[in-house]
């Protein structure tokens, strides 16, 4: 089973109004991101809200695939976030593939393209880069789950994906949406053409 953890819990503190809720193109980012992990094919896909988590969830699209966890400390961080959805994780799981919300231009093709390189080599964990920049999604396989439960909350994930070089693959894309990050206004007017 192949999985995908969304995640929207941010209080978007920068931005100054919900992340989760910008529009682009007549969709939420949140909708969005859903729609590349649908439409890429997961098997499940588990949203994790938190600071504002009662108005974005009514950006979650009613599917049977996905379904909403709720983060009360999010407060503590994005590794926080990732512990509540990898806790909320089919048992039958064997990887997932990890977004933000404020990544809203990745694509469906990126997320296949990343599960189709663990089917190909199931290594533990996969970047996505694009121009020889690593962005996200990142893919980690059941493998790590167990380290990932367990990293320091100030750290965050990056403290096992750079515990061992030799078990994380590069994956190439031609994607710009990989580093694509919406955290302020300034971010939405540069690659939306408006504030």
């Amino acid at each position: 089973m192949m999985s995908g953890i969304l995640l929207a819990a941010g209080a978007s503190r920068r931005m100054g109004t919900p992340k989760a809720l910008l529009q682009y193109q007549g969709q939420t980012f949140l909708e969005r991101g859903c729609a590349a992990f649908l439409t890429a094919g997961v098997d499940e896909l588990v949203v994790v809200l938190g600071a504002q988590a009662e108005v974005s969830r009514r950006a979650v699209p009613v599917h049977p695939l996905v379904r909403t966890v709720v983060n009360t400390r999010s407060f503590q961080g994005q590794l926080s976030s990732l512990m509540v959805g990898i806790g909320a994780l089919s048992p039958a799981s064997e990887a997932v593939v990890v977004n933000l919300v404020d990544h809203p231009l990745v694509t469906a093709e990126t997320i296949k393209a990343l599960i189709a390189a663990f089917r190909e080599m199931p290594v533990p964990i996969l970047v996505a880069s694009y121009r020889g920049r690593r962005g996200h999604p990142v893919l980690f396989s059941r493998q790590v789950y167990g380290e990932l439960l367990a990293a320091p909350l100030d750290q965050g994930a990056k403290a096992v994906v750079r515990r061992d070089p030799t078990r994380v693959r590069e994956i190439p894309l031609d994607d710009p949406g990989i580093l694509a990050d919406i955290d302020t206004p300034e971010d939405y007017a540069r690659y939306f053409g408006r504030a």
